[in-house]
């Protein structure tokens, strides 16, 4: 880790390397999806507002099957 840094993930990853994530999505209306048809597979994608050095963005993720 760099010196005086303790959390590496929110200081350096995301605002300085641009790296985005999520949490807390709601899935269950696309599991009773994925398990009435059985097809399992999609691209899960889930842009960001691209603000440089933002820790936070509003985003509309998509499950797209």
């Amino acid at each position: 880790t760099e010196d005086g840094i303790n959390q590496p993930w929110h200081w350096i990853t995301i605002p300085i390397m641009g790296m985005t994530m999520g949490e807390i999505f709601y899935l269950k209306d696309l599991a009773e999806d994925c398990a009435s048809d059985k097809v399992y597979e999609f691209m899960f994608v889930a842009p960001a507002i691209p603000i440089t050095g933002a820790v936070g963005s509003p985003t509309n993720p998509l499950a797209i099957k």
